[in-house]
């Protein structure tokens, strides 16, 4: 195997690596809105974690584009999704703790589906060259 070709596969094994610590997070969060037990804490706990795992990707990710023109604008574009992702967050945290369980479900079903389109995306940025995009190591 080449080291374009290793390092292409680090990437992708990282990232997959990234998601799969994520899905217990994001299982718990399924069941809370499933059967609207959780407290505000729960629900906190649950998306901070699924949050940390898109964070350390996204860094991961910007890191491997360093050098390429595509960067900034892959830094944008994560950084908006996640902001958004955070947002939601916060206000299913603040509606569990209100106990208002229809508009939870339909927050945490909102968070679930940011969160898995944005693992969608950085699983399927396809850097085909890691040299060209790192400036030529």
């Amino acid at each position: 195997m080449s080291a374009t070709a290793a390092s292409a596969a680090t990437l992708e094994d990282v990232l997959r690596e990234r998601h799969r610590r994520c899905l217990p997070a994001l299982g718990r969060l399924k069941l809370l809105a499933r059967n609207g037990r959780g407290t505000g804490r729960d629900v906190r706990a649950a998306t901070a974690e699924v949050l940390g795992e898109l964070d350390a990707a996204e860094a991961v990710l910007l890191d491997a584009l360093s050098g390429s023109v595509r960067r900034e604008a892959l830094a944008h574009f994560l950084g908006c999704r996640v902001n958004r992702l955070r947002i939601v967050a916060e206000h299913a945290a603040a509606t569990a703790d209100a106990g208002d369980l229809p508009v939870l479900r339909r927050l945490l079903y909102q968070f679930h589906a940011l969160a898995e389109a944005m693992w969608k995306v950085q699983l399927g940025l396809q850097i085909r060259d890691p040299r060209s995009v790192v400036g030529g190591t």
